[in-house]
């Protein structure tokens, strides 16, 4: 069987040449790499990896191909796809489709059969580089200097992009997508007998649908507001917490999001996950500042300082939190990413906030973060209660 070629093509003159899957194009992204060993759909379909182009370094991709619900958000966001082994064909009682037809029919195109561990291995050591994927034919010359003409992911405010247009509400719960039986086991299918449901509005900076299932789960009536919703608008919706999504590009420039957050402070729980937690931070008057080559996979170990457990996350940013920068007499540092010691969390010592830089809803643990979505209702509960000191 003919394959036909494919490129990558990095920003510092590296190439490398390999087969081509998926659509006949060509696109250009900060190239990164992800270290989970499934849940390939859920990283194609995860909003925050807009404007990248991902190396997954588990060896065969594919063969499982696509379904509805292993999807995170409506479409792939990934601008491109690099594996070493790419399965044309899937093997999965799951699969609606292949993974070749569902990038193909997203317009995105996939090199494999290229050294991936030497892509990776470059990038550990210069830090993510702009690139550009080809599978259209385009000479390598052509595509170095397109691959250097792409803006830098420093500077990108790229979640209003992403963003829903319109707020919608959500309840559909993970009892909904799975009938497992952990579901129940863990308390997680909505068990929970209160009358009222707590009212929560989350912000949509690219938001992951298990974050809202998970919310369902924890009993509450959910409403998905666009990015650049004022905060006056979100408080007279009635909520009793504001949830702050993940996203993709720099928190810097999302300055609307860092004044909407201001004028939330003390008057809602506010509980933010990955880009939200760097906004809060920012918010806040801390600083954030740009990874290497960010976190991307499943496997990370978090300490949290409040209880000295270690929780195994999933993780996907590119931006951190400078712990140094937040005022110590307002601000407590609560999670530690322990292979590079960068910060993973961190509350407000007196007013109803709290953030964390992983993805609790991603489940590698699989339940370890869980509990996060639990404080999070307790504190709405808490804070909900006549003459509460947090009031």
């Amino acid at each position: 069987m003919q394959h036909r070629p494919a490129i990558l093509a990095l920003e510092d003159g590296r190439v490398f040449n390999g087969r081509a899957a998926g659509a006949i194009t060509r696109r250009g992204g900060e190239v990164v790499f992800n270290t989970s060993l499934t849940g390939y759909q859920e990283v194609f379909t995860d909003p925050s990896y807009a404007g990248q182009i991902v190396c997954l370094t588990y060896p065969h991709i594919g063969n499982v191909g696509a379904n509805l619900d292993d999807q995170e958000s409506a479409r792939p966001y990934i601008e491109s796809l690099i594996v070493r082994e790419f399965s044309q064909i899937s093997s999965n009682w799951r699969s609606a489709e292949t993974t070749q037809l569902y990038l193909n029919r997203h317009n995105i195109p996939v090199i494999w059969d290229i050294d991936t561990r030497a892509l990776v291995l470059h990038l550990r050591k210069v830090g993510a580089l702009r690139g550009v994927v080809s599978t259209d034919g385009t000479p390598a010359e052509q595509l170095i200097f397109e691959a250097k003409q792409l803006p830098s992911m420093a500077g990108q405010e790229l979640a209003s992009r992403v963003s829903c247009e319109k707020t919608y509400k959500w309840d559909a719960g993970s009892i909904d997508f799975v009938s497992s039986p952990w579901t129940e086991q863990m308390g997680e299918s909505g068990d929970n007998r209160e009358d009222r449901k707590l009212r929560v509005v989350a912000y949509d900076y690219g938001i992951k649908q298990n974050i809202l299932r998970l919310l369902v789960d924890h009993h509450c009536e959910v409403a998905v507001v666009p990015a650049q919703t004022k905060a006056e608008d979100v408080l007279a919706m009635g909520a009793d917490g504001v949830f702050l999504s993940n996203g993709p590009g720099d928190p810097e420039p999302a300055t609307y999001a860092v004044e909407g957050i201001r004028e939330l402070l003390g008057k809602i729980p506010v509980f933010g996950i990955c880009l939200g937690h760097q906004l809060c931070a920012l918010a806040l008057g801390g600083k954030t500042y740009k990874l290497k080559f960010g976190h991307h996979g499943a496997n990370h170990p978090v300490k949290n300082l409040l209880t000295d457990r270690v929780e195994i996350t999933s993780q996907n940013h590119g931006f951190c939190v400078d712990p140094d920068s937040l005022p110590s007499s307002e601000v407590e540092v609560t999670h530690l990413n322990l292979n590079d010691h960068t910060n993973e969390g961190l509350r407000h010592k007196s007013l109803p906030l709290f953030s964390v830089q992983y993805h609790p809803e991603a489940s590698p643990g699989p339940h370890d973060s869980h509990y996060l979505f639990t404080q999070f209702t307790d504190l709405m509960k808490e804070f909900a209660q006549p003459g509460s000191s947090r009031r």
